[in-house]
């Protein structure tokens, strides 16, 4: 049946008066397919958040055995240390895999829209995920509530098809800055607090030479978990800027006046898109969450002045 579901989904669509990307975004089959992928990117970030809670117990144990002189709680932070390092290593692979499979559900859920919009065919936008994977990746979805995967994007819907494309592929580069950019100052001030109350700690109870060493061998997991962490979120910041000029190319084509279409260059977008999605720092749910809000009003408020400055200029549909 989910196999089925799926086909009159794209029957639907092709005979959907209003194919425009805000309408279309919220289908059933496609709202179903955002919860998938968004399940995939939380088993990633589950094995994410079980290295940081591992790495902060790790902290407050190295606090506690800094402020107490006793040789096993020394030796058994130094085990602690060793393992932790293990542990991050290994869990990469596992993080890898859910990232791009999670990568693929949205890409397809992008190109269902994308293709739409410019009465293209899915085809011309590269690899998707067959109709098994898909079918297989929503099963467990069939009955859920979707309402919060509604209006993903915001609305363009009074403008060309290309236009919407471009603006809505804008918008995943801008909103994933942002995250990025934020949450890596959280990951600084987390490493800072933590070197300071060891330190600290260590002056106020026993500051001699034998501990400072023993701090600084407990402190290494931590200080290579946030250099990990933050080195990974600059290549992604990186990344994400390398695609915001190529966007910048893009929106400069669209300015002329020769209505000269970008079709190449939206597709090639898109691969960019992809590309960081399964290889960029996934942000926690958790912060997620905690910046949807704002992000989103956002997010809205640029819509809305794109498109009033595109209808003033005689951009539209």
């Amino acid at each position: 049946r989910l196999l089925k579901s799926g086909v009159k989904f794209l029957e639907a669509t092709s005979l959907h008066t209003d194919n425009s990307i805000y309408s279309c975004q919220n289908e059933g089959f496609l709202l179903k397919c955002q919860l998938a992928q968004r399940n995939e990117y939380s088993h990633a970030k589950r094995v994410g958040r079980l290295r940081s809670v591992v790495t902060l117990i790790f902290a407050i144990f190295s606090i506690i055995a800094s402020g107490l002189d006793f040789d096993t709680l020394s030796a058994i932070s130094s085990l602690f240390a060793v393992g932790l390092i293990v542990f991050n290593k290994y869990s990469d692979g596992y993080i890898s895999s859910h990232k791009k499979h999670a990568a693929s559900i949205q890409q397809y859920i992008d190109i269902t829209l994308f293709a739409s919009a410019i009465e293209g065919t899915k085809s011309e936008w590269g690899e998707l995920p067959n109709k098994t994977d898909l079918a297989k990746a929503i099963s467990e979805f069939s009955g859920a509530d979707t309402s919060n995967m509604r209006n993903w994007y915001s609305d363009y819907s009074s403008l060309s098809g290309e236009i919407q494309v471009f603006h809505c592929q804008r918008e995943n580069v801008r909103w994933d800055y942002d995250l990025h950019k934020s949450y890596i100052y959280f990951q600084i001030g987390i490493l800072l607090v933590a070197i300071v109350a060891m330190v600290v700690t260590m002056f106020i109870v026993n500051p001699d030479f034998i501990k400072l060493v023993c701090i600084l061998s407990w402190l290494t997991p931590l200080v290579e978990y946030t250099y990990s962490v933050c080195k990974e979120i600059c290549e992604s910041i990186s990344l994400l800027k390398k695609i915001d000029a190529f966007c910048d190319q893009i929106e400069n084509k669209l300015s002329e006046e020769n209505n000269v279409s970008v079709k190449q260059e939206l597709i090639a977008l898109q691969y960019k898109i992809r590309e960081r999605r399964e290889n960029g720092f996934l942000i926690p749910d958790w912060f997620y969450k905690m910046r949807k809000g704002k992000q989103q009003k956002q997010e809205d408020c640029i819509a809305e002045t794109i498109v009033n400055l595109s209808q003033e200029n005689g951009e539209h549909r």
